[in-house]
């Protein structure tokens, strides 16, 4: 199963459009090719956790019938080969549905430690929980069973060796189904609706859902008023309140206000201190002590993509290039971008599977593309060429690991036993990958969302749609509308997206506060995704990953907030277009502007005060009094 790559060439040593060498061309063709040759590793993983299976039981069944001098040590060994079927050694006549009760309940507690494992990459609970039912089996008493004589017959024995046989069984058709199946791309819409660039600036109403995020990215950096606190572990994690607050301020102020550094540079700048808080990263220390049998706490070491990584795109899009570890206001360690690129690169040029564990022992495919589209933006930012190196082996990767037979996304896989589980939540999984799929390869994103298009167009929308939203756990599919409205808009269908917001607006509606919109059921998360798709255009992610600083021309530099409510502000050469509003009555304050040409006079299209002029520094302030949404337009004097 392994999707070409079209379009991926090679300009000056980047990724991107346009033509290369004979000689690159060839290069890569031979890379593509070799990469297309490998087999996926998932499977070996999964052979080589049967054969870890089948060992255990042959070795107990051995020890059993040599070594067993009891019939308690028998059940323990009994328990070995299967989650609490030693419980079944004592399964007499007379205590059968007690013995079969237990059983069951043990069952359950296994299944639960699976489900902590997965949550919390606890590696150690489904282990403890399988050797203490196998030592607890020979001692019947605990659980209210007479021993006797231990007498019983030999088909508890059996239940490892078929479940070990099942296994087997569909470990080998899944592998006759793959190498028989070819990916079937579905033909692109005849005449798919497009999202049109529109000329920049933020509605009114955007400017207020703007402002929810701002008035959280802009408190006190030790404070977290506004989000919301259910668990480090899983999707309403903090961390990622962050991290897709400050994607969704990039997108906005990239796409419509790259002029002005004022409030989204703030804005970005405390949001990179929260990121670093340690109560955003100590639940590390826990989770690679029982995923990794480690100590230590550093968050940007292996098998944490769901820190790095993010952080990473993080700190590409906001402008940041260094990530301040601290507690209680005491740094602790500093990583510049560059640090944290070159870690990943290092890993993903050792990982087997092409992927990175998201947490201890698990892959997700989603976190992989967040991660990779940090690495692009990275690269745009810094001048490196990570991504370069990266690419044709990871989008084969993906591929290979990431998805199931049929194309779709995968949930998520074990890195350990090779075993992936079909994505959960909906058409939305599906979905919200294209967001970053696009910017590292528009022509897989494009086919990908092709896919949730048919899916959309014969399903039932309640149903397609995970009524959870991811965000806070709550009974709503705000995330689900508001993460597939965005993944619509970045690949310019504005059927999909239009539809999504309609239906996010009729189940979860919109309040507004103070000038700011919110909605009362839906997390911070989804009001994050919900202004990434009220922002962005066709596209626009991928512009923003590979668009490179360039600093030219003058800036709106401070613009008081939540005073100042910035909604268009575009440098144009020697041009500043700027569109602000008050966002308090009877607004009076000061805007001051840099990069202007030094000591120059600049017209400002304000009746009131026509002119200003720049210092020797190029900056120059202008005070302005705000009563309805105004437009500023400095142009210098010829």
């Amino acid at each position: 199963m392994n999707f070409p790559i079209e379009r991926l060439s090679i300009r000056n040593g980047r990724s991107g459009g346009g033509s290369a060498s004979p000689f690159l061309q060839l290069h890569f063709a031979i890379q593509s090719y070799l990469h297309a040759q490998r087999k996926p590793f998932h499977r070996r993983r999964q052979a080589q956790a049967l054969l870890a299976y089948a060992g255990i039981v042959i070795a107990a069944a051995a020890a059993n019938l040599g070594y067993a001098t009891s019939a308690a040590s028998g059940a323990a060994l009994l328990g070995l080969t299967f989650p609490g079927a030693g419980i079944l050694h004592w399964a007499t006549a007379g205590q059968l549905l007690h013995a079969f009760g237990f059983f069951a309940a043990s069952l359950a507690i296994f299944a639960g430690a699976l489900v902590l494992w997965f949550t919390t990459g606890n590696i150690v609970a489904p282990v403890a929980v399988w050797i203490g039912l196998a030592v607890l089996s020979g001692y019947p008493d605990f659980f209210a069973l007479e021993a006797g004589d231990g007498a019983v017959d030999i088909w508890p024995w059996l239940i490892a060796p078929a479940a070990l046989s099942v296994a087997t069984a569909g470990w080998w058709r899944a592998g006759r189904a793959a190498a028989n199946t070819r990916i079937a791309v579905a033909p692109c819409r005849a005449s798919p609706t497009r999202i049109a660039a529109t000329p920049a600036g933020l509605s009114h109403e955007d400017a207020k859902r703007l402002r929810l995020l701002l008035d959280r990215a802009l408190q006190p950096v030790e404070a977290f008023d506004g989000f919301e606190r259910r668990d480090q572990f899983q999707t309403a994690a903090l961390r990622y309140q962050v991290n897709f607050m400050a994607y969704a301020l990039a997108i906005a102020q990239g796409l419509h206000a790259p002029g002005a550094h004022a409030c989204f540079a703030d804005a970005q700048m405390r949001l990179m201190s929260k990121i670093g808080d340690r109560r955003l990263w100590s639940y590390w220390r826990l989770e690679n002590a029982w995923g990794n049998l480690r100590l230590g706490s550093d968050p940007v070491s292996r098998q944490n993509i769901m820190y790095s990584g993010f952080v990473a795109l993080q700190m590409a899009l906001g402008g940041n290039r260094t990530l301040v570890l601290h507690a209680a206001g005491r740094p602790l360690a500093a990583l510049r971008l560059n640090d944290i690129s070159e870690r990943l690169s290092a890993q993903y040029r050792s990982s087997s599977y092409g992927l990175l564990e998201c947490e201890p022992n698990w892959i997700y495919p989603l976190c992989n593309l967040i991660t990779m589209t940090g690495l692009k933006a990275a690269d745009a930012r810094l001048g490196t060429r990570y991504w370069d190196g990266l690419a044709l082996p990871f989008i084969d990767a993906l591929a290979r690991e990431g998805m199931s037979r049929n194309g779709s996304f995968i949930a998520f896989r074990s890195s350990l036993t090779g075993i992936g589980v079909a994505a959960p939540g909906g058409i939305v999984m599906q979905a919200l990958p294209c967001l970053f799929l696009n910017a590292l390869s528009p022509d897989l994103a494009q086919r990908q969302w092709q896919r949730v298009r048919q899916r959309l167009d014969r399903a039932s929308w309640p149903r397609a749609f995970w009524p959870v939203d991811i965000g806070n756990y709550g009974f709503s599919r705000a995330s689900s509308y508001a993460a597939t409205a965005a993944a619509a808009v970045e690949m310019g269908d504005d059927e999909i997206a239009t539809e999504c917001l309609h239906r996010l607006e009729s189940e979860c509606p919109s309040r507004e506060s103070a000038d700011v919109i919110h909605r009362e059921r839906a997390s911070l998360w989804a009001h994050a995704l919900e202004l990434i798709a009220r922002c962005n255009h066709a596209n626009g992610l991928r512009n923003l990953t590979t668009r490179r600083d360039t600093g030219a021309g003058p800036q709106l530099m401070i613009a008081p907030y939540p005073e100042i409510v910035i909604r268009r502000a575009i440098s144009r050469g020697d041009i500043l277009d700027i569109l602000i509003e008050p966002g308090r009555p009877d607004v009076s304050s000061v805007l001051e502007f840099g990069d202007m040409k030094p000591q120059r006079l600049y017209r400002t299209g304000l009746p009131a005060q026509p002119f200003i002029k720049s210092d020797r520094l190029g900056r120059a302030r202008l005070r302005i009094a705000l009563v309805k949404p105004t437009r500023i337009a400095l142009e210098p004097v010829v």
